[in-house]
């Protein structure tokens, strides 16, 4: 039984880490098409109304995957805790670097560096 509990788990975590890995090239993207929308209107000289409704929605776009990619780094922490209820440990899968327990993701880690 655990080896099978590992084969799941493995094979939750593989689509798990692709999800992510989709979520991350989505947001890229409609980064790039919010960046050039505006450019486009400036190159082209165009007033500012025009396009506005197509800015606005890439830029809701945007918001509604960053919601998306919260929702799947709360999905990992969750399959975590289950890993570890049902005795499977800690699990690594792939090369991603990753906050260590108890480490807020929300520190920058400038107070490392100093001024030469």
């Amino acid at each position: 039984m655990p080896r099978q509990r590992q084969i799941i788990a493995h094979s939750i975590a593989q689509r798990l880490h692709a999800a992510e890995e989709a979520i991350d090239l989505a947001a890229a993207r409609i980064a790039e098409l919010n960046a050039a929308l505006p450019l486009a209107r400036l190159e082209g000289r165009l007033g500012a109304a025009i396009g506005q409704d197509a800015f606005a929605s890439s830029a809701t776009a945007i918001m509604l995957v960053a919601k998306t990619r919260a929702e799947l780094v709360a999905t990992h922490d969750q399959l975590k805790r289950v890993s570890d209820d049902i005795g499977l440990g800690e699990q690594a899968y792939g090369d991603v670097f990753k906050v260590a327990t108890g480490q807020s993701q929300q520190q920058p880690l400038a107070h490392h560096l100093r001024a030469a």
